[in-house]
């Protein structure tokens, strides 16, 4: 079914449990056969932990959202303001720092529209520019950010548990 009838819901602290569990499985897919599997569970036991996902929820800099059709969740995202940005901490950008759309939603035009939503909010809060950061192998990712109009900004470390990795940095300038 394609992306039709796909709403957005605004999660609070109370949304903890199922951002948590959906954090770790999209996560987990997207990423697992591509890390050791020691190295994907410190990552999802560090950056998914209760207390990590609480703060990163109360913090008023930073949004999350569910993806939902009917009272299905199909993925979620996670937009950064000012100086809850990962790295510019730039007051005329927005970071989308994670999107993610269940395997079994996939190819149905989800996460377009999750993006499509995630630009229309940066237009809407007048910022100059959109980033997100990519891992250098993902090339569906990075195919997707170019066809949707972002450019190559750079690369910054990113550590999967004791693997160092590579993110592209991408722009979208409005």
């Amino acid at each position: 079914m394609p992306s039709k009838n796909v709403i957005f819901e605004k999660l609070s602290s109370a949304h903890l449990k199922e951002l948590k569990e959906l954090s770790r499985r999209t996560f987990s897919d997207a990423f697992g056969d591509q890390n050791k599997a020691e190295d994907l569970q410190a990552y999802l036991n560090n950056a998914f932990s209760d207390e990590q996902l609480k703060t990163e929820l109360l913090n008023p800099l930073s949004e999350f959202y569910f993806a939902k059709r009917k009272v299905e969740t199909l993925g979620y995202f996670k937009i950064n303001l000012g100086n809850a940005q990962t790295e510019f901490k730039d007051e005329d950008a927005m970071e989308l720092e994670r999107i993610y759309v269940k395997s079994e939603f996939q190819n149905q035009k989800t996460g377009q529209k999750m993006l499509d939503t995630v630009i229309e909010m940066a237009v809407q809060r007048k910022m100059k520019y959109l980033w997100l950061g990519v891992w250098e192998h993902n090339r569906r990712g990075i195919s997707f950010y170019l066809k949707n109009g972002f450019e190559a900004a750079g690369s910054h470390p990113y550590m999967v548990g004791n693997a160092r990795q590579t993110d592209k940095i991408m722009k979208l300038f409005f």
